[in-house]
């Protein structure tokens, strides 16, 4: 035991002396993730309002002289063009599809007079509209003036009949105030969930990832590891030591993650996605539960990069080696996020995502007590299995001095 905290304290003290490591493994991730989600927020901020201040510019053929008093007042912002002819309407669909022109507007001709004589029985006339919709401003233009056109049609419709309420059959929660019915804790902690395992599992992944190469690989490019195996410290504890290490260092960057996520997150969704505020609250079990995952996951992740850096012989190999583990990290991260409906039970014993899983059950108050256990024992039941399989890899010369 007294070599195994030896080696503890020779990697912490390693981490922890250094400045820039210190940085770059506990504040930088953080720091790149806010920055990154300023990016975002920002640029969809711009979007929107760049498309929200962009003049349409819309052609209109057969124009009815009382809708252009409609467009007005709906206050749209665009600059009609008139077409006269099949030519003129060729021309203003290949403004369409070249994304140079926004919409077409097209009403059939002598409109006014067939709304103005309509009999029972007759055609009903028929406004059609062209759009581009992988424009942005196209698909804008098209919203805003859908509403204009159903602002028209009511217009046009109030002087054919005198009472407009006796066409309307039933109204849907037009003074229905207490619509929504949900669970304010809950719809946040949702919210949140659908992208903290995939930034937490990541970042996790990622920060032990440039620590634990070094920690043995880096050790055995540099020569260091091999006066470490003759020492008087059994293979074991050194092997221990550097485990326990790297998952303590990699627990408290999780933890420092994940309270960045809890306090920014809900503040750039809600920016972003329009979500409203968003009120993360976790209760006293949330913690420690949230607490106890992210140690397992930290003890299986530090395994599997310890692991497999101990079959490398310099860190550039390390990292080649641990980057499929890396990339099937992130791909069950992602899955997450895309999960609808009730997950299976048979998915709370897929290692990996089932912890991703579990820490959107967590925050969205939805996980079961059973779901936790299993993910949690099986976790440090994989952690505890590569240990023993790293502890036989120092006591082999075979592996430790390739």
């Amino acid at each position: 035991m007294s070599g195994m905290r030896q080696i503890f304290k020779k990697e912490m003290d390693r981490i922890f002396k250094d400045k820039k490591m210190v940085f770059s493994v506990f504040f930088l991730p953080v720091l790149m993730m806010v920055v990154l989600l300023s990016i975002i927020n920002g640029l969809a901020s711009n979007m929107e309002k760049d498309i929200e201040s962009h003049k349409s510019e819309i052609y209109v053929m057969n124009e009815p002289a009382s809708f252009r008093d409609v467009l007005e007042v709906s206050k749209m912002k665009c600059q009609l063009k008139t077409v006269a002819s099949e030519k003129e309407m060729k021309g203003a669909k290949k403004e369409i599809l070249e994304g140079e022109a926004d919409l077409i507007v097209e009403f059939p001709e002598g409109f006014e007079e067939d709304i103005a004589k309509y009999q029972e029985g007759d055609p009903v006339p028929q406004v059609k509209t062209y759009e581009n919709p992988s424009e942005e401003y196209s698909q804008q233009a098209s919203r805003n003036m859908t509403a204009a056109l159903e602002t028209y049609r009511q217009m046009l419709l109030s002087q054919r009949v005198e009472d407009m309420s006796s066409l309307t059959i039933f109204q849907v929660n037009s003074d229905n105030d207490e619509m929504y019915i949900q669970d304010e804790r809950k719809a946040g902690g949702k919210a949140i969930g659908t992208m903290l395992p995939y930034f937490i599992t990541i970042l996790l992944f990622a920060g032990a990832m440039g620590i634990g190469t070094d920690m043995v690989a880096g050790e055995k490019e540099r020569g260091t590891m091999a006066s470490l195996l003759v020492s008087p410290i059994k293979r074991k504890d050194i092997a221990l030591g550097k485990v326990l290490a790297l998952m303590l260092i990699s627990g408290v960057s999780s933890l420092i993650y994940v309270a960045a996520m809890v306090i920014g997150a809900p503040l750039m969704m809600s920016k972003m996605g329009g979500l409203g505020d968003l009120d993360i609250q976790l209760s006293v079990q949330q913690i420690l539960m949230l607490g106890t995952l992210l140690v397992a996951i930290a003890f299986l992740y530090s395994t599997m990069i310890a692991l497999i850096s101990v079959f490398a012989r310099s860190v550039k190999e390390a990292n080649t080696y641990v980057m499929p583990a890396y990339m099937l990290v992130l791909v069950t991260g992602l899955l997450t996020m895309f999960t609808s409906g009730e997950t299976s039970q048979k998915m709370f014993f897929i290692p990996i995502y089932n912890t991703a899983l579990v820490l959107q059950g967590i925050l969205g108050q939805e996980v079961t007590m059973m779901q936790f256990g299993v993910t949690l024992i099986e976790t440090l039941a994989i952690g505890a299995v590569l240990m023993g399989v790293i502890v036989k890899a120092f006591d082999s010369e075979k592996v430790m001095s390739a």
